[in-house]
């Protein structure tokens, strides 16, 4: 989805070519305009914003004072004639600060710096979710952390997770968990009790498998899998 654009200027002529702008760069699309702090208000109160595009001289109440009455502000690009504020914009982590008569080609460096904090942003969180998962034990939401999980132990209508420094009871199934911890490629079924994280494997030797200071079973059904993904991960 393009990112929503908000442009705040009391000079039309200014408004005008930033709209022009924006219009020529994929990836982002005008929201609306504004030209005092007022409409911004009203604005944000309704819609939801991505960029603003905020004049710093501007009548009753400034940019600055603006962005500071804001608790969650969008990410904000300054468009000012002036230079002395530069400071304290970067301080109020504005994310550029364009100097106007604004040519094109700066405004496309200063859109592709948001468009970058933001896919940064995307894959931070893509990688939190990733790299943990939520079970309830003990009456509660524990969160999980994948690099921290050794192993599954099925225990009837429970399961029991073996994590770095401790343990958790489950109530779920061994086929339940294995449901959730098959989209990630570290996890694997090795015997009908025993579900484990690859990563954390240590040693082999028979139908044993070592993982840090926990042992487990290889299954005679599960072996030929077992030792072909092993083989996968170079395990000596």
């Amino acid at each position: 989805m393009p990112l929503k654009v908000l442009i705040v200027d009391d000079e039309p002529i200014a408004r005008d070519i930033l709209t022009e702008y924006v219009a020529k760069v994929p990836d982002i699309e005008l929201a609306g305009t504004c030209t005092n702090a007022v409409e911004v208000f009203a604005f944000l109160n309704k819609h939801e914003v991505d960029i603003l595009l905020l004049d710093i001289n501007m009548p009753e109440i400034t940019g600055i004072e603006l962005l500071q009455t804001l608790r969650n502000p969008p990410m904000v690009i300054f468009t000012t004639a002036y230079s002395e504020y530069a400071v304290e914009s970067y301080e109020l982590n504005a994310i550029d600060y364009l100097l106007k008569p604004i040519a094109f080609d700066r405004f496309v460096q200063a859109i592709n710096k948001v468009l970058s904090k933001k896919a940064d942003s995307v894959s931070s969180q893509k990688t939190q979710t990733e790299d943990s998962f939520f079970v309830k034990s003990d009456g509660k939401l524990v969160k999980v952390l994948l690099n921290e999980l050794y192993y599954v132990e099925a225990l009837k209508d429970y399961v029991k997770l073996w994590l770095k420094d401790s343990s958790l009871i489950v109530h779920s199934t061994m086929k339940n968990m294995e449901e959730q911890l098959k989209r990630y490629d570290s996890f694997l079924r090795v015997h009908k009790s025993f579900l484990i994280n690859l990563s954390h494997v240590t040693e082999v030797e028979g139908n044993m498998l070592k993982l840090g200071a926990y042992t487990t079973l290889v299954g005679n059904t599960y072996k030929e899998e077992v030792m072909r993904v092993l083989t996968k991960y170079r395990l000596s």
